[in-house]
């Protein structure tokens, strides 16, 4: 039975990932900040062949990070898994944009993960441990009304990148998980016009899906894995011809 800290437990992508795990006999460490729902999926895997413990934490809040993972630690042991997957945004023009929503998705997309992540690492590296991003193709390719969240999920990819070649030789991998658009309720508090997500639709990948992917990639690491597979070709052409790319999807950057 591995010992794995999950961030963003609550909903989503998290949730189904927490399931399945469980479901798989893992301890699961849920972090969330929602009580009531993490309480919720505890009650309801509780026969389950895994185990799950509901931990509530803002992500956010980074100056507690340190601590709240050293009473993570002394309750459940150290873990052989962390998941980075807690996030946040909001979609709109950057003149449009509060201060408290960029510090919100800087706060918890790039300050949490860092945090937790640095609280962690030494227990991860006695344990031989796995670190895993849930990414975003945003991080590659940054698109209009989207601009800090695209620059905080960049950040989040070259964190993991120099974490990688940091922690080299310690037993420590590392790994990031790229999606496009996932159907969470991610896209209600992100745009809560709904025009995202009915332009998306279409493309929008399942969150039981996505979860299936994190649990493989636990299973098989490897260093960068994206969902669906042709948004690697997308983001390898675009690398190479960035402007070419952006003439061509110009209108449809736009449609946030």
């Amino acid at each position: 039975m591995k010992t794995i800290i999950l961030t963003g437990a609550s909903s989503g992508i998290g949730r189904k990932t927490a399931e399945k795990l469980v479901q798989n006999g893992e301890k699961v460490i849920g972090i969330g900040r929602n009580t009531e729902k993490l309480e919720a999926a505890a009650a309801e895997w509780r026969d389950q062949p895994g185990e799950f413990a509901a931990w509530t934490m803002d992500v956010g809040e980074v100056r507690n990070a340190g601590e709240e993972m050293k009473k993570i630690t002394r309750i459940h042991g150290s873990p052989d898994v962390l998941i980075n997957n807690a996030g946040t945004g909001k979609f709109g023009e950057l003149e449009q944009l509060s201060i408290e929503d960029w510090e919100q998705m800087i706060d918890i997309n790039v300050k949490g993960s860092i945090a937790i992540t640095q609280a962690l690492l030494p227990e991860l590296k006695q344990t031989g441990g796995h670190i895993v991003f849930t990414g975003s193709t945003a991080g590659i390719i940054g698109t209009p009304k989207a601009t800090v969240y695209a620059a905080s999920k960049r950040a989040v990819l070259g964190f993991a990148e120099a974490l990688r070649l940091e922690t080299a030789g310690t037993g420590v991998r590392v790994s990031v998980l790229n999606t496009g658009p996932v159907k969470t309720e991610f896209h209600d508090r992100a745009d809560p016009s709904g025009r995202y997500k009915r332009k998306v639709e279409q493309i929008a990948l399942s969150p039981e899906k996505v979860a299936a992917q994190l649990v493989k990639l636990l299973e098989k690491p490897k260093r960068t894995v994206f969902m669906p597979w042709w948004m690697k070709v997308l983001s390898t052409l675009y690398q190479l011809w960035p402007s070419v790319l952006e003439k061509i999807g110009r209108r449809q950057f736009h449609r946030k």
